[in-house]
């Protein structure tokens, strides 16, 4: 599934150890330092963030739906409902280590050998912010919600779940429609909030198969929340602000903020400004020329990681929008004249990497090794074996004035492509248009050629694989991409549970689509994050962004 967020560490290796046949608890983590005594009266928002124990965070324009945990499916919501609201399992290590996937909700979990049924036993010691103790019905009533509502993320469980059910006041048991490997992985997704369903049911909510026109809880999550995390909602304005405050009953201990405000700034000179003042915090989403301006300054830090956002190339394989490129020796020959270095230091500057396939790096089987690398005469030996001796010409839509993985706008990617392929004889011509218009066409499988987005919804290659090889699926169908092995190893690849299997069948996944060329991967971008150098435990995370429970100053 391709989501709408951006869910973008240093350089990682996931290999996601599915192989458990149970999982015992880790120890609990440690509670961040005791903050300072907080003030008697809180400043205005708009006063600098210094003035008391308040964390200013300032954000590009954001793209906010809802605040309710089972219908957000956008790039600025992850990092908030982290705040306020906790899953079963987390990422270990404060978030910056994503090789293993640890209990959190649950103390522990089991796994059956066949990775069809997931067993969670629930803590006793977690209670929301309401006051009342979570329960095995809260799990049940969550997860149910989830896939009811019809809304974005409605798939993660919907699409996966056969059962679920409360064994007992602490025991959850999910038994899937076939295995997935990838299961537990998927359950980190801020989409899977445990929420109080005592207060859910009293706001309008239910878990209900008729959710979708049933449930009216959502108005009131988004300026409330029925969550166990560290902080609670108090105030959502659009287009303005979101209001955090401290959970003082929260089950892991006290955190050091009394109140997390996060501010829309579009403007990004304002928003650089606000950082050098000290007026924020945290500054999210400045571009590289502001990044290395602030870079010396003794005030400040950047904090740089890999995300797993993926910008691609995609040509089709349907020979009636194209004769040449339903050729895979033409595909193959673009592939080969395409610039790869220059996209990635001269247009980046080094922000990026080169994304070698269809599943970002970092994830279980992929290899940098496996990236080509330009070669024009071994391009033009290709056209010329299929024909093409004297080149050919075709046209590509493209989103105009949008950016590509939030780092370069499509407009120069384009015409750096333009650029390359006349190298080897190939006229490209470029057709922007808005991208509403665009989006439509490419998922509609009309457009020849284009440069799209893509982002995770959970840290595991299933995310990519099946949507990209999979006859018919979310994204093969934009190309008419079919490979019956491709399709086949990227199904099974799921149902293992042995990760050196697993990451030796999507490495042939790989092989076998860079050599069919229909998806071309180009960037991955690098996400940094400029932040005041009085902040502690700073640390990007691909899934939530940043995790607040253990930021201190």
């Amino acid at each position: 599934m391709q989501s709408n967020r951006l869910l973008r560490p240093a350089t990682f290796m996931l290999v996601l150890s599915l192989a458990l046949a149970a999982c015992a608890a880790p120890s609990t983590p440690a509670a961040p330092a005791q903050p300072q005594q907080p003030q008697p009266q809180q400043p205005p928002a708009e006063q600098p963030a210094q003035a008391t124990n308040v964390l200013v965070i300032g954000l590009p324009k954001a793209d906010t739906r809802t605040l309710d945990p089972h219908r957000q499916y956008e790039i600025t919501p992850p990092q908030i409902m982290r705040a306020v609201y906790e899953t079963l399992v987390t990422l270990p290590d404060k978030g910056a280590t994503i090789d293993r996937v640890e209990p959190l909700l649950a103390e522990s979990f089991e796994i059956s050998d066949d990775a069809l049924v997931y067993t969670f036993k629930l803590r006793s010691d977690v209670k929301f912010a309401s006051g009342n103790p979570l329960t095995a019905e809260d799990v049940v009533f969550s997860f149910k919600r989830l896939g009811n509502l019809q809304d974005n993320p409605a798939w993660l469980f919907s699409d996966h779940v056969a059962s679920i059910e409360a064994t007992d006041e602490r025991t959850v048991k999910i038994t899937l429609k076939e295995p997935n490997a990838a299961f537990l992985a998927m359950l980190v997704s801020p989409n899977f909030a445990v929420v109080d369903s005592k207060v859910v049911r009293q706001q309008g909510g239910t878990d209900a198969e008729n959710a979708k026109e049933a449930d009216k809880a959502t108005d009131w999550l988004d300026n409330n929340s029925a969550g166990s995390g560290p902080y609670i909602l108090k105030e959502w304005k659009r287009g303005e602000q979101v209001v955090l405050e401290r959970n003082p009953n929260y089950w892991r201990g006290n955190v050091p903020f009394d109140r997390i405000i996060f501010r829309e700034i579009p403007d990004d000179a304002a928003r650089q400004q606000a950082l050098e003042r000290g007026d924020i915090d945290i500054a999210v989403g400045l571009d590289v020329d502001a990044i290395k301006r602030l870079e010396g300054n003794p005030n400040l830090k950047v904090i740089v990681g890999n995300t797993l956002d993926m910008t691609y190339l995609a040509l089709t394989m349907n020979p009636e929008l194209s004769k040449p490129l339903s050729d895979k020796r033409v595909r193959q020959a673009i592939k080969f004249a395409i610039d790869y270095d220059g996209i990635i230091n001269d247009l980046l500057g080094g922000n990026a990497l080169h994304l070698p396939t269809i599943i970002p790096l970092g994830l279980l089987g992929t290899d940098p090794a496996l990236a080509p690398k330009r070669d024009v005469e071994k391009a033009k030996a290709l056209l010329k074996e299929a024909g093409y001796e004297n080149g050919f010409e075709f046209t590509m839509v493209y989103p105009g004035e949008r950016k590509m993985s939030n780092v370069i706008l499509a407009d120069t990617l384009v015409a750096k492509l333009q650029e390359d392929l006349a190298e080897v004889g190939i006229k490209l011509n470029l057709e922007p248009r808005d991208a509403t218009t665009w989006r439509a066409d490419y998922r509609a499988g009309k457009l020849v050629a284009t440069v799209a987005d893509w982002t995770p919804d959970f840290l595991d290659p299933h995310g990519w694989a099946p949507a990209f090889a999979v006859e018919g699926a979310s994204a093969a169908k934009r190309v008419y991409y079919v490979n019956k092995e491709a399709e086949q190893l990227a199904l099974d690849a799921a149902k293992i549970t042995d990760p050196a299997k697993r990451a030796e069948m999507y490495r042939k996944v790989q092989e076998i689509m860079l050599d069919d060329a229909a998806f071309i991967g180009l960037i991955q971008p690098k996400v940094q994050i400029v932040a005041s150098a009085k902040l502690n435990d700073v640390i990007y995370n691909p899934v939530y962004f940043l995790d607040y429970y253990y930021m201190s100053r």
